[in-house]
């Protein structure tokens, strides 16, 4: 059993939205209630949160974007309202300095993964990151989290390749045109697709220049289940990571996938989500290294927070739930398990020029 750092704080909970607003603090306040009436305490270490600077910052976002914020954010706090930066996305008088600290910490959490007995990380923060891209927030997004600490692990930890895997429901957009034309870091997103954002995340979008085949999008059909998730992982994920040899993997771990989330219709139950984490367990040790997951979305709060501790059980391999697969949801909703896989089939197709594994 190993060790997880697990990045928690009160103070994640200052960045708000309106009242209607689906990304709220409850959603940790959840987390943090259903991690303490939990079996992990013994197994999880506390990570400090530390706040990205502008010019850590600066090294996935424009000066111009992070001037707009700092003159939003002024404003949001000295007139004590909600500012709306996009049909989705606002400042409170906190969330500049909050989010701040959202992807200052992410960092923190990998170079905690330098510790021997630290396996894993689990950052639990908010604003969620993955939507935002180096020029403008997105999709609640202020800061790109998990884009930072990927250059965070290269420029400053000396990682050469990084492996970052996107299972929110929504299309990890931001992610991938921060990386888009970068060979050192394989960007691979399996979301429900059609589905927002509506103009990105189609499998020929796979990347430019030299980082040409570093961009992996696995669009998923809606209702797939479990099984059909698993399916997609181990088809395609799996003998891909092997190939392209990560030092390290990052997860842009989404929780909106769940049955019970208003935001999708792609039915992955709490098991799956555990079964999910403990194939990214799996899939670290056969390559001999960590991995960490940032929180993105999720709006159910009990089915966040239930799936959410049941990753942690199987980051820690504190519980073996290989035992459950029998009971997994099917492949469900208008797409047969035919179709479903026919359309991984067009990815593989797609992506052999790119990596042999997949033929």
């Amino acid at each position: 059993m190993g060790l997880i750092s697990f990045v928690h704080r009160d103070t994640f909970r200052l960045h708000e939205n309106p009242s209607m607003h689906p990304e709220k603090p409850d959603r940790l306040v959840a987390i943090d209630k259903a991690v303490g009436e939990s079996e992990l305490s013994d197994i999880l270490v506390d990570v400090a949160p530390w706040a990205a600077t502008e010019k850590d910052l600066a090294r996935i976002h424009s000066p111009s974007y992070l001037e707009h914020l700092e003159k939003i954010g002024r404003l949001a706090r000295t007139e004590n309202r909600f500012i709306q930066l996009d049909g989705d996305t606002f400042m409170s008088p906190w969330t500049l300095e909050t989010a701040k600290l959202a992807a200052g910490t992410g960092c923190m959490a990998i170079k905690s993964l330098q510790g021997e007995k630290i396996t894993a990380a689990f950052v639990a923060a908010r604003p969620p990151g993955h939507h935002a891209m180096a020029e403008r927030q997105m999709g609640f997004c202020i800061f790109n989290n998990i884009a930072l600490a990927t250059v965070y692990a290269r420029e400053i930890l000396g990682y050469k390749r990084v492996l970052i895997i996107d299972w929110d429901v929504h299309h990890g957009n931001g992610t991938q045109d921060i990386f888009y034309e970068d060979p050192n870091v394989l960007f691979i997103s399996m979301h429900q697709y059609p589905h927002w954002p509506y103009d990105t995340g189609w499998l020929t979008e796979d990347g430019k220049g030299e980082g040409k085949g570093f961009n992996l999008n696995i669009p998923l059909p809606a209702g797939i289940g479990d099984k059909g998730h698993l399916l997609a992982w181990d088809s395609i994920i799996v003998p891909v990571s092997m190939e392209y040899k990560p030092d390290i993997i990052l997860v842009s771990a989404g929780y909106d996938a769940h049955q019970n989330d208003p935001m999708s219709s792609q039915q992955i139950t709490t098991a799956g989500f555990g079964l999910l984490a403990s194939r990214l367990r799996d899939l670290a040790d056969k390559l001999g290294i960590k991995c960490a997951c940032f929180l993105e979305g999720g709006y159910d709060t009990k089915a966040l927070a239930d799936s959410v501790v049941a990753t942690l059980r199987a980051l820690a391999k504190n519980k073996d739930d290989r035992n459950i697969e029998s009971e997994l949801k099917p492949i469900t909703g208008d797409w047969s398990p035919e179709e479903l896989k026919d359309r991984l089939s067009l990815v593989q197709k797609h992506f052999t020029k790119y990596w042999p594994s997949l033929k």
